[in-house]
């Protein structure tokens, strides 16, 4: 945006807001603001309008948190830091140069605007009521800091110094302060910022005049007044600020003429002591020193320096009128007044040609500027047709890559699902496979149940039949051989009878437990506790809850063959002295832990091992989607561990629980 369009658009925004009304439209055009210029005019207008009442202003404050701390916004915070400051509200700038300097760290710890933020609280801290001499100094060095990692000008340590030279102001150790503010004057030394040299150098001139050696003072006199004479604009004696360091005239009219002394003693000077001969003479005139005074002015006249013109020049000669026109020597008055006017004039012609010529180079850059602003137009234009053609290109790769990838990620995701039908097909295939697995294994066992079921019945009611059938007749015959009584024939013969009779039974309930269908599977595992106790091993069986038992007679025989298969192999093998049987149900399924204290076995050996007892085992224990573990070692017995979850049975299509 040019100059005249920023302006331009500050005044059009300025005006569309009320400028008697609310806060909040001055909020909101901040929050639109789009240049450092539009925002500095509009938080003028809030101060305006607020003062130093902070509570006014605080809405403004509190929006100001919530957008985002880019240059604008910290520039902003310092700003009106520096209103409340001026306006000697230091509480109020302290806050919010502190809440400025917290938002520039969190942008970035070496923020180059925190320079300004640490440099103004030092300022704050040694201007408290009570003087936090530490703080400030703090400060200092962390502004410090920040010119270094910034890289910022050397002579930027001039206000670093200075704010030391105030601090030890405050606490009236003016030897220190002065070291400091000499410090701070020799980094601005050959400086091209005139404003922050005159400031420093001002401030030094009033401490060498106060606290310092004459000679001091005479130096930077001298530097003062090259120091002004070197501005772009001519300037009075009486704008140079010297006069009002003097309060005593003659003290004055000593260094003057001290100072003129030496300029005059240069055998080829450099500057014109003119400025101080003006001076000299004004404090003569005061004192009635009337040819003094006409002396100095005589001595500016013919200063080859000023080369015969200049302001300093005309100035001496209406000097020159005014001093003989109070001697009363008119004849001498109207000769010097002549020869003002005629310089006035000759100025003035000089100023005029310049003036022209300022305008005829003025007009020529006007010129070379249009041309530029041409160029750069069709540079931009070219540049913007430029730009167009590679957007379309761009347009058109971007479009060319979505097809592409919308293609490639089509063809990816049905090859996805291929490969995912192919995985639940195959799952289906295994499931299959399982099921018809469990299919045959119920039709194996259901098979082998019914041929021992046929198996018992024959014996039961063939063998065991004709067996009580023998003893009958055996019996019938007893009192017509009294003779085989005498030979025990017949006890033992009756024994063995009762024996075989006993163990066809036996047989048969082992084969089909008929106490499940009386009792359940309850009342089979204790009738299998008395069969082995009867067998030689005292047994111990433990059964908890068995009312959530979930189990149809089918699947409670499997389980009721599993444990007799488990126990027999304790009976036979394990040489134990003792058996524990314990069955726990709950309402997800059952457990049942086998224990003897017997032999012990490899367990290794046993998972290799290829007996029909481990297998039928094994089988139905898989059938029923239980686990099995063995915990075994030689000479410490034997543990065995079943679980059966009831959701397995339940998969496998088991019928209401009894």
């Amino acid at each position: 945006m040019s100059k005249y369009g920023t302006f331009a658009f500050i005044f059009f925004t300025l005006i569309s807001i009320d400028l008697s009304g609310q806060l909040d439209s001055l909020i909101n055009a901040f929050k639109d603001a789009s240049t450092p210029e539009v925002s500095a005019a509009i938080v003028n207008k809030m101060t305006e309008k607020c003062g130093v009442d902070f509570e006014c202003i605080r809405p403004f404050y509190v929006a100001l948190h919530e957008l985002k701390a880019d240059d604008r916004i910290l520039n902003t915070y310092y700003s009106l830091g520096n209103y409340y400051f001026r306006k000697g509200s230091i509480l109020d700038a302290k806050e919010i140069y502190l809440n400025g300097m917290n938002r520039a760290r969190h942008v970035n710890v070496n923020h180059k605007s925190l320079f300004n933020f640490y440099s103004s609280l030092s300022n704050v801290y040694h201007m408290s009521n009570i003087v936090k001499a530490d703080s400030a100094f703090y400060y200092i060095s962390e502004s410090e800091k920040i010119i270094k990692y910034q890289e910022m000008d050397e002579e930027t340590y001039w206000k670093s110094n200075y704010n030391r030279y105030l601090i030890y102001i405050a606490l009236k150790n003016f030897e220190k302060a002065d070291e400091y503010l000499i410090k701070s004057y020799n980094y601005l030394k050959n400086s091209a910022n005139r404003m922050n040299k005159g400031f420093v150098l001002h401030t030094l001139l009033e401490a060498t005049k106060n606290r310092g050696s004459k000679a001091q003072f005479q130096k930077y006199l001298d530097e003062y007044i090259l120091f002004k004479k070197a501005g772009n604009v001519e300037l009075d004696v009486n704008h140079m600020g010297i006069l009002d360091l003097f309060t005593d005239k003659e003290e004055a009219k000593k260094l003057l003429e001290e100072s003129i002394r030496r300029v005059e003693n240069i055998t080829e000077p450099s500057d014109s002591p003119d400025a101080r001969r003006i001076e000299l003479a004004e404090i003569y005139n005061e004192d009635g020193e009337i040819d003094k005074a006409i002396e100095q002015y005589i001595n500016i006249v013919n200063d080859p320096i000023l080369k015969g013109h200049g302001l300093a020049l005309r100035n001496a000669h209406f000097s020159l009128y005014e001093a003989y026109k109070k001697k009363k020597q008119p004849s001498e008055a109207y000769k010097w007044i002549e020869k003002y006017i005629a310089l006035e004039d000759s100025m003035s012609n000089e100023a005029f040609k310049s003036q022209v010529a300022e305008y005829e180079v003025k007009y020529q850059t006007k010129e070379k500027e249009n041309q530029l602003i041409k160029q750069e137009l069709e540079l931009k234009n070219a540049s913007l047709r430029t730009r167009t053609l590679w957007a379309v290109l761009s347009g058109l790769c971007l479009i060319f890559f979505i097809i592409g990838f919308l293609y490639f990620r089509n063809v990816r995701f049905k090859t996805q699902m291929m490969l995912k039908d192919n995985e639940i097909r195959e799952q289906k295939i295994k499931e299959l496979e399982n099921t018809n697995k469990l299919l045959s294994l119920n039709s194996v066992i259901e098979g082998q149940e019914a041929e021992r079921l046929r198996i018992a019945q024959d014996l039961h009611d063939g063998l065991g039949g004709l067996l009580t059938t023998v003893k009958a007749h055996f019996q019938s015959i007893q009192k017509e051989i009294h003779q085989l009584e005498n030979m025990n024939i017949y006890a033992k013969t009756n024994k063995l009878i009762d024996e075989a009779c006993i163990e066809v039974r036996r047989i048969a309930h082992d084969m089909v437990p008929y106490s499940i269908k009386i009792a359940g599977l309850k009342g089979a595992l204790e009738d299998l506790k008395e069969s082995i106790q009867a067998r030689g091993l005292p047994c111990e069986l433990e059964i908890f809850k068995a009312d959530l038992l979930q189990l149809n007679e089918q699947h409670s025989n499997m389980l009721y063959r599993i444990i007799q298969e488990v126990t027999n192999n304790a009976v036979k093998h394990a040489q134990a002295t003792k058996l524990f049987v314990q069955l726990v149900c709950h309402e997800k399924g059952l457990n049942v832990l086998i224990e003897d204290n017997g032999k012990g076995f490899d367990i290794n050996h046993l998972l290799t091992s290829t007996g029909m007892g481990l297998k039928s085992i094994d089988s139905r224990i898989s059938y029923l989607g239980g686990k099995i573990n063995y915990d075994s070692s030689f000479g410490h017995g034997t543990t065995v561990n079943i679980e059966i979850p009831y959701s397995t049975i339940d998969s496998n299509k088991i019928s209401d629980p009894i």
